[in-house]
């Protein structure tokens, strides 16, 4: 049987970017495991068809939240992408990074190094910004 030092499952951003990561030391054996299939359906491929895969069961694990006292009960739809990919496959390009104040709050309750002004460049690195890069957004990303 064949041994790894890291099994990562999931082939989701944060999955795909961890295995480059610790791949990129020769030494280490690394395995990435998905139970989705491929990124490459056109509608995966086609940001406007966004709705499509979110309502199909090979792209999407169909969770629901559970029922909402607010929302008289209702469950709503928490789409996760199934395959290479993750979510962000069937999320139409949507990036939307959370609110500073927020991380600046984590840090504050303990969460050392996850201040905004500690998280800003692992998400300028990650950006590839049309606007070109500036103090906020990156420029040389994948």
């Amino acid at each position: 049987m064949e041994e790894f030092d890291h099994i990562i499952v999931g082939a989701g951003s944060a999955g795909c970017v961890l295995a480059n990561r610790l791949s990129a030391e020769s030494s280490n054996r690394v395995l990435l495991v998905e139970a989705g299939g491929g990124d490459q359906h056109l509608f995966v491929q086609m940001p406007t068809a966004l709705s499509y895969p979110m309502a199909m069961n090979r792209f999407n694990w169909g969770y629901y939240s559970d029922p909402e006292p607010g929302l008289d009960g209702r469950r709503i739809s928490c789409p996760r992408g199934k395959g290479l990919g993750g979510t962000s496959s069937i999320n139409g390009m949507v990036y939307v990074r959370g609110n500073a104040q927020d991380y600046e709050e984590w840090e504050s309750l303990g969460a050392a190094g996850w201040g905004y002004r500690d998280c800003l460049p692992y998400f300028k690195r990650a950006e590839s910004w049309v606007g070109g890069g500036n103090r906020y957004r990156g420029k040389t990303g994948p």
